[in-house]
C-alpha cells in the first residue's frame, strides 16, 4: 500500500509546473509574463544574501506552426533578472535586460523584495513578425540559475525544465 502512495507523491511531483507563465497576444506582440514557483537554488539564496550580484536568467522561444513542417522558431531570447546590493545606500539595484538591452530597472529597500525581482521580473514585450502576427504560436519559457562544463567538455545547466503555453491564432472578425 505504501508503494502506491510514493508512487502517486512522485508522480504528483513530476506533474507541479515549475514556473507559472502567462502570455498576452497583441496585434503587434505579445506580452510574456512569467512566475518561479519552485525555490531559489542554495547559491542563489547565499549570494543573494551576501550582497553579492545574483541573477537569474530565463530563455524564452516563440514558435509559429507550420503546415507540413515542424513549427518554425520566430523568436529567441533570454531576459536576464538581476540584482547588485549597493552597501552605501543599503538598496538593491534590480534590472531587467532582454537580449543585453535593459527594459526596466528599479532601486528597492529590502531583500525580499529583490528576491521578488528574481522569482516574478516584469513582463517581457516580444514583436511578432507581420507575417505571423495572425499564426498559431507555442511560447516556451525556462529559468536558468548557472551554466559551466563538466570535465573541461561536457556544458552542464542548473535551471527548471521547459513550460510552454500555446496561443491560438486571432478570430477574424467579420
Amino acid at each position: 500500500m505504501s508503494g502506491l502512495v510514493s508512487l502517486c507523491l512522485l508522480a504528483a511531483a513530476f506533474a507541479a509546473q515549475p514556473m507559472a507563465l502567462e502570455v498576452d497576444r497583441g496585434a503587434e506582440e505579445i506580452t510574456v509574463r512569467f512566475e518561479l514557483l519552485q525555490p531559489l537554488p542554495e547559491a542563489v539564496e547565499t549570494a543573494l544574501s551576501s550582497g553579492a550580484e545574483v541573477q537569474v536568467r530565463y530563455t524564452i522561444r516563440v514558435y509559429a506552426r507550420r503546415r507540413m513542417w515542424w513549427d518554425n522558431r520566430i523568436w529567441k531570447g533570454a531576459a536576464e533578472a538581476k540584482i547588485a546590493f549597493d552597501a552605501v545606500t543599503g538598496r538593491y539595484f534590480c534590472q531587467l535586460t532582454v537580449d543585453g538591452e535593459t527594459t526596466v530597472s528599479r532601486e528597492l529597500e529590502s531583500a525580499e523584495a529583490a528576491r521578488q525581482w528574481l522569482v516574478a521580473p516584469p513582463a517581457v514585450h516580444i514583436p511578432l513578425p507581420p507575417a505571423r502576427q495572425k499564426a498559431h504560436l507555442r511560447v516556451e519559457v525556462r529559468a536558468v540559475f548557472g551554466s559551466g562544463t563538466t570535465w573541461l567538455v561536457f556544458p552542464s545547466t542548473d535551471g527548471t525544465r521547459w513550460v510552454a503555453i500555446r496561443l491560438e491564432a486571432p478570430r477574424e472578425e467579420e
